[in-house]
């Protein structure tokens, strides 16, 4: 889960995405969602993941 959460904070540094435009995307509170992208041992829920990585990826 850790990778996964690494993995996403990665392409989103790589992309040069704001996550405060990654939250309205999906509909999320933009500064719990920075919360959960701190790189730390913190997990984030999956479903939240999973809509971050649709943002992201595509």
């Amino acid at each position: 889960m850790v990778e996964e959460k690494l993995k996403v904070i990665e392409a989103i540094e790589e992309k040069g995405l704001d996550i405060a435009e990654i939250a309205q995307k999906i509909e999320f509170d933009p500064q719990l969602l920075k919360l959960y992208l701190n790189k730390d041992e913190y997990p984030i829920p999956k479903n939240i993941l999973k809509k971050v990585e649709e943002v992201v990826l595509n």
